[in-house]
Protein backbone atom coordinates (compact mmCIF):
# COMPACT_ATOMS: atom_id res chain seq x y z
CA UNK A 1 0.00 0.00 0.00
CA UNK A 2 1.04 3.40 -1.03
CA UNK A 3 1.04 7.10 1.14
CA UNK A 4 1.35 10.04 -0.52
CA UNK A 5 0.50 12.75 2.45
CA UNK A 6 1.07 16.43 2.31
CA UNK A 7 0.37 17.06 5.88
CA UNK A 8 -1.47 16.17 8.48
CA UNK A 9 -5.40 16.33 8.80
CA UNK A 10 -6.19 16.28 5.19
CA UNK A 11 -8.80 14.10 3.85
CA UNK A 12 -7.77 10.81 2.46
CA UNK A 13 -8.68 8.91 -0.84
CA UNK A 14 -8.04 5.60 -1.39
CA UNK A 15 -7.89 4.20 -4.77
CA UNK A 16 -8.00 0.41 -5.74
CA UNK A 17 -6.63 -0.66 -8.94
CA UNK A 18 -7.50 -4.10 -9.80
CA UNK A 19 -5.97 -6.12 -13.02
CA UNK A 20 -7.63 -9.47 -14.15
CA UNK A 21 -4.78 -12.22 -15.69
CA UNK A 22 -3.55 -11.45 -19.02
CA UNK A 23 -5.16 -14.66 -20.95
CA UNK A 24 -4.17 -13.05 -25.27
CA UNK A 25 -2.55 -10.61 -26.65
CA UNK A 26 1.25 -10.41 -27.65
CA UNK A 27 3.77 -8.79 -25.80
CA UNK A 28 3.29 -5.14 -24.66
CA UNK A 29 -0.56 -5.52 -25.50
CA UNK A 30 -3.57 -6.56 -22.69
CA UNK A 31 -1.12 -5.47 -20.47
CA UNK A 32 -3.67 -5.64 -17.45
CA UNK A 33 -1.28 -6.18 -14.80
CA UNK A 34 1.68 -3.82 -16.21
CA UNK A 35 -0.56 -0.98 -16.75
CA UNK A 36 -2.68 -1.17 -13.76
CA UNK A 37 0.97 -0.81 -12.00
CA UNK A 38 1.80 1.87 -14.22
CA UNK A 39 -1.17 3.84 -13.37
CA UNK A 40 -0.43 3.17 -9.48
CA UNK A 41 2.92 4.28 -9.78
CA UNK A 42 1.99 7.90 -11.66
CA UNK A 43 -0.72 8.48 -9.24
CA UNK A 44 1.65 7.98 -6.69
CA UNK A 45 4.30 10.25 -8.06
CA UNK A 46 1.45 13.08 -8.78
CA UNK A 47 3.41 16.66 -8.96
CA UNK A 48 0.41 18.93 -8.48
CA UNK A 49 -2.61 17.28 -6.51
CA UNK A 50 -2.87 19.45 -2.99
CA UNK A 51 -4.77 18.97 -0.01
CA UNK A 52 -5.61 15.30 -0.36
CA UNK A 53 -3.58 11.90 0.89
CA UNK A 54 -3.91 9.23 -1.49
CA UNK A 55 -4.04 6.15 -0.60
CA UNK A 56 -3.21 3.46 -3.63
CA UNK A 57 -3.36 -0.28 -3.73
CA UNK A 58 -3.36 -3.20 -6.31
CA UNK A 59 -4.21 -6.73 -6.61
CA UNK A 60 -3.70 -9.00 -9.55
CA UNK A 61 -6.41 -11.83 -10.19
CA UNK A 62 -8.82 -10.95 -7.88
CA UNK A 63 -10.95 -14.25 -7.66
CA UNK A 64 -13.50 -13.81 -4.49
CA UNK A 65 -17.04 -12.57 -4.01
CA UNK A 66 -15.60 -10.37 -1.25
CA UNK A 67 -17.03 -7.12 -0.49
CA UNK A 68 -14.68 -6.56 2.53
CA UNK A 69 -11.74 -5.31 0.47
CA UNK A 70 -14.07 -2.81 -1.26
CA UNK A 71 -15.29 -1.31 1.66
CA UNK A 72 -13.72 1.82 2.47
CA UNK A 73 -12.55 2.70 -1.00
CA UNK A 74 -13.28 5.85 -3.01
CA UNK A 75 -12.84 4.46 -6.44
CA UNK A 76 -11.94 1.06 -8.50
CA UNK A 77 -9.86 0.71 -11.23
CA UNK A 78 -9.95 -2.25 -13.30
CA UNK A 79 -9.06 -3.62 -16.17
CA UNK A 80 -9.34 -7.47 -17.56
CA UNK A 81 -10.84 -8.95 -20.31
CA UNK A 82 -14.64 -9.81 -20.78
CA UNK A 83 -16.71 -10.93 -17.66
CA UNK A 84 -17.71 -13.73 -20.61
CA UNK A 85 -14.21 -14.74 -22.17
CA UNK A 86 -13.44 -17.53 -20.05
CA UNK A 87 -14.82 -20.14 -17.53
CA UNK A 88 -12.73 -19.28 -15.18
CA UNK A 89 -12.53 -16.00 -13.72
CA UNK A 90 -11.13 -12.93 -15.47
CA UNK A 91 -13.26 -10.05 -14.58
CA UNK A 92 -12.20 -8.88 -10.69
CA UNK A 93 -16.06 -7.68 -10.39
CA UNK A 94 -18.18 -10.37 -11.72
CA UNK A 95 -17.56 -13.95 -11.79
CA UNK A 96 -17.87 -16.22 -15.16
CA UNK A 97 -21.80 -16.95 -16.14
CA UNK A 98 -20.76 -20.66 -16.88
CA UNK A 99 -23.66 -20.75 -19.50
CA UNK A 100 -26.22 -18.15 -18.20
CA UNK A 101 -26.35 -15.23 -19.23
CA UNK A 102 -29.39 -13.66 -17.60
CA UNK A 103 -28.83 -13.46 -14.21
CA UNK A 104 -26.50 -15.20 -11.33
CA UNK A 105 -26.79 -17.33 -8.01
CA UNK A 106 -28.14 -15.58 -5.08
CA UNK A 107 -24.88 -14.80 -3.64
CA UNK A 108 -23.72 -13.00 -6.80
CA UNK A 109 -26.66 -11.67 -6.39
CA UNK A 110 -26.08 -10.35 -2.93
CA UNK A 111 -22.72 -9.43 -3.71
CA UNK A 112 -23.47 -7.47 -6.49
CA UNK A 113 -26.13 -5.50 -4.44
CA UNK A 114 -23.61 -4.83 -2.27
CA UNK A 115 -21.00 -3.18 -4.72
CA UNK A 116 -23.84 -1.34 -6.13
CA UNK A 117 -24.60 0.02 -2.99
CA UNK A 118 -20.72 1.36 -2.21
CA UNK A 119 -21.37 3.14 -5.76
CA UNK A 120 -24.35 4.70 -5.48
CA UNK A 121 -22.49 6.03 -1.99
CA UNK A 122 -20.03 7.69 -3.64
CA UNK A 123 -17.22 5.17 -4.88
CA UNK A 124 -16.37 5.87 -8.21
CA UNK A 125 -15.79 2.60 -10.99
CA UNK A 126 -13.67 3.40 -13.73
CA UNK A 127 -13.38 0.05 -15.91
CA UNK A 128 -10.84 -0.43 -19.19
CA UNK A 129 -10.53 -1.86 -22.70
CA UNK A 130 -12.02 -5.24 -23.06
CA UNK A 131 -13.62 -5.46 -19.57
CA UNK A 132 -16.21 -2.82 -21.01
CA UNK A 133 -17.59 -6.07 -22.32
CA UNK A 134 -20.28 -8.01 -20.80
CA UNK A 135 -22.10 -10.52 -22.14
CA UNK A 136 -24.33 -11.49 -19.01
CA UNK A 137 -27.66 -9.48 -18.80
CA UNK A 138 -27.39 -8.54 -15.52
CA UNK A 139 -23.74 -7.25 -15.76
CA UNK A 140 -24.70 -5.07 -18.44
CA UNK A 141 -27.74 -3.60 -16.36
CA UNK A 142 -25.46 -2.63 -13.79
CA UNK A 143 -23.16 -0.93 -16.18
CA UNK A 144 -25.90 0.86 -17.51
CA UNK A 145 -26.42 2.12 -14.35
CA UNK A 146 -23.01 3.04 -13.22
CA UNK A 147 -22.27 4.46 -16.57
CA UNK A 148 -25.12 5.00 -18.54
CA UNK A 149 -23.58 2.94 -21.70
CA UNK A 150 -23.02 -0.75 -22.20
CA UNK A 151 -22.00 -3.11 -25.25
CA UNK A 152 -24.29 -4.42 -27.14
CA UNK A 153 -23.69 -7.35 -29.41
CA UNK A 154 -23.40 -6.64 -32.99
CA UNK A 155 -23.21 -3.45 -33.01
CA UNK A 156 -20.53 -2.39 -30.45
CA UNK A 157 -16.87 -2.76 -32.40
CA UNK A 158 -13.21 -3.00 -31.23
CA UNK A 159 -11.47 -1.66 -34.28
CA UNK A 160 -7.61 -1.51 -33.65
CA UNK A 161 -5.28 0.99 -35.84
CA UNK A 162 -4.01 4.63 -36.01
CA UNK A 163 -6.72 7.08 -34.07
CA UNK A 164 -7.15 10.63 -34.13
CA UNK A 165 -8.71 11.56 -31.20
CA UNK A 166 -10.28 14.69 -30.66
CA UNK A 167 -12.12 16.84 -27.30
CA UNK A 168 -15.57 17.36 -28.34
CA UNK A 169 -17.25 20.70 -27.59
CA UNK A 170 -19.61 18.82 -25.37
CA UNK A 171 -16.79 17.68 -23.17
CA UNK A 172 -14.79 20.58 -23.25
CA UNK A 173 -15.57 21.96 -19.63
CA UNK A 174 -15.24 18.57 -17.95
CA UNK A 175 -12.53 18.04 -15.48
CA UNK A 176 -11.10 14.97 -16.94
CA UNK A 177 -10.50 17.15 -20.29
CA UNK A 178 -7.82 19.79 -18.25
CA UNK A 179 -5.05 19.84 -20.18
CA UNK A 180 -5.95 17.64 -22.93
CA UNK A 181 -5.45 18.04 -26.24
CA UNK A 182 -6.06 16.35 -29.87
CA UNK A 183 -3.52 13.32 -30.35
CA UNK A 184 -2.91 10.52 -32.63
CA UNK A 185 -1.92 7.56 -30.99
CA UNK A 186 -1.83 3.22 -32.14
CA UNK A 187 -4.60 1.41 -29.83
CA UNK A 188 -7.64 -1.00 -30.12
CA UNK A 189 -10.93 1.10 -28.75
CA UNK A 190 -14.18 -0.74 -27.77
CA UNK A 191 -16.21 1.92 -28.75
CA UNK A 192 -20.10 2.27 -30.42
CA UNK A 193 -21.48 1.49 -26.93
CA UNK A 194 -25.29 1.45 -26.38
CA UNK A 195 -26.41 4.47 -24.77
CA UNK A 196 -29.72 5.82 -23.31
CA UNK A 197 -30.05 9.48 -26.19
CA UNK A 198 -30.30 12.75 -24.13
CA UNK A 199 -28.64 10.48 -20.66
CA UNK A 200 -28.65 13.72 -18.31
CA UNK A 201 -25.62 12.47 -16.17
CA UNK A 202 -23.71 11.21 -19.42
CA UNK A 203 -21.02 13.79 -20.68
CA UNK A 204 -19.48 12.88 -24.06
CA UNK A 205 -15.39 13.40 -24.26
CA UNK A 206 -13.30 12.31 -26.90
CA UNK A 207 -14.27 11.30 -30.36
CA UNK A 208 -12.42 9.56 -32.77
CA UNK A 209 -11.45 8.69 -36.27
CA UNK A 210 -9.17 5.99 -37.69
CA UNK A 211 -8.45 5.66 -42.01
CA UNK A 212 -7.48 2.25 -41.53
CA UNK A 213 -7.88 -0.34 -38.55
CA UNK A 214 -8.31 -4.13 -38.81
CA UNK A 215 -12.47 -3.57 -38.95
CA UNK A 216 -12.01 -0.88 -41.86
CA UNK A 217 -12.21 2.38 -42.03
CA UNK A 218 -13.72 4.59 -38.91
CA UNK A 219 -14.78 7.81 -41.13
CA UNK A 220 -17.54 9.05 -39.05
CA UNK A 221 -16.37 10.98 -35.82
CA UNK A 222 -18.45 9.50 -32.81
CA UNK A 223 -17.60 9.57 -28.59
CA UNK A 224 -15.50 6.56 -27.92
CA UNK A 225 -14.75 8.07 -24.12
CA UNK A 226 -18.02 9.26 -22.07
CA UNK A 227 -17.52 10.42 -18.35
CA UNK A 228 -21.16 9.57 -15.95
CA UNK A 229 -21.93 11.82 -12.75
CA UNK A 230 -25.37 10.37 -11.46
CA UNK A 231 -26.08 11.84 -7.43
CA UNK A 232 -23.00 12.02 -6.44
CA UNK A 233 -21.41 8.65 -8.09
CA UNK A 234 -18.66 8.72 -10.42
CA UNK A 235 -18.28 5.98 -13.61
CA UNK A 236 -16.13 5.96 -16.61
CA UNK A 237 -16.21 3.32 -19.07
CA UNK A 238 -13.09 3.76 -21.21
CA UNK A 239 -12.62 0.86 -24.25
CA UNK A 240 -9.02 1.74 -25.07
CA UNK A 241 -5.54 0.79 -23.07
CA UNK A 242 -4.87 -2.22 -25.57
CA UNK A 243 -1.17 -1.15 -26.08
CA UNK A 244 0.90 -0.77 -23.70
CA UNK A 245 3.18 1.93 -25.10
CA UNK A 246 0.25 4.12 -25.26
CA UNK A 247 1.46 6.16 -22.39
CA UNK A 248 4.42 7.60 -23.84
CA UNK A 249 1.92 9.68 -25.36
CA UNK A 250 1.58 12.88 -23.11
CA UNK A 251 -2.11 13.62 -23.84
CA UNK A 252 -3.32 10.24 -23.60
CA UNK A 253 -1.68 9.62 -19.98
CA UNK A 254 -3.12 12.99 -18.78
CA UNK A 255 -6.55 11.75 -20.00
CA UNK A 256 -6.46 8.27 -18.03
CA UNK A 257 -4.81 10.39 -14.94
CA UNK A 258 -7.20 13.03 -15.19
CA UNK A 259 -10.28 10.41 -15.30
CA UNK A 260 -8.73 8.76 -12.51
CA UNK A 261 -8.86 11.21 -10.13
CA UNK A 262 -12.38 12.80 -11.40
CA UNK A 263 -13.71 9.46 -10.93
CA UNK A 264 -12.22 9.26 -7.38
CA UNK A 265 -13.86 12.37 -6.57
CA UNK A 266 -10.80 14.67 -6.71
CA UNK A 267 -10.63 17.73 -8.09
CA UNK A 268 -8.87 17.71 -11.21
CA UNK A 269 -6.04 20.40 -11.33
CA UNK A 270 -5.53 23.46 -13.33
CA UNK A 271 -3.84 21.99 -16.72
CA UNK A 272 -4.46 18.15 -16.16
CA UNK A 273 -2.34 15.93 -13.98
CA UNK A 274 0.76 16.31 -13.27
CA UNK A 275 2.72 13.48 -12.23
CA UNK A 276 7.14 12.71 -11.57
CA UNK A 277 6.59 9.22 -12.78
CA UNK A 278 8.80 7.11 -15.38
CA UNK A 279 5.55 5.81 -16.55
CA UNK A 280 7.27 3.05 -18.77
CA UNK A 281 9.91 2.14 -16.20
CA UNK A 282 8.61 0.37 -13.27
CA UNK A 283 10.27 -0.27 -10.24
CA UNK A 284 10.59 -3.83 -9.43
CA UNK A 285 7.82 -5.35 -7.66
CA UNK A 286 8.42 -8.58 -5.14
CA UNK A 287 5.31 -10.50 -5.76
CA UNK A 288 2.05 -11.00 -8.18
CA UNK A 289 0.11 -8.53 -5.37
CA UNK A 290 2.73 -6.43 -4.25
CA UNK A 291 2.28 -2.90 -4.94
CA UNK A 292 5.26 -0.85 -6.08
CA UNK A 293 7.31 0.25 -4.03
Amino acid sequence: MHNRAYSQNVPTKTIYFLAGPKDHGAPGRHETKLDLLVLQHCIDSIANVKGVKIITKFLYKRSALDIEDLKGVDALIIESSAESSSALRTHPIFPPSNGNTKTYDKATLDYLAQVDSLHKHGMGIMVLHWAISTSNQKASQYYMDWFGQARLEGYTHNPAGNWVVTPMESGKKHPIMRGVGAFTYKDEIFSRLLVNAGDPYRTDLLSGLAEKTNQGVVDEPFAIASAYEKKGARGILWGGMDYHSAFLNENYLRFVLNAIVWTTGIDVPAGGVKTAAKQLQLPPSTGPNEPIK
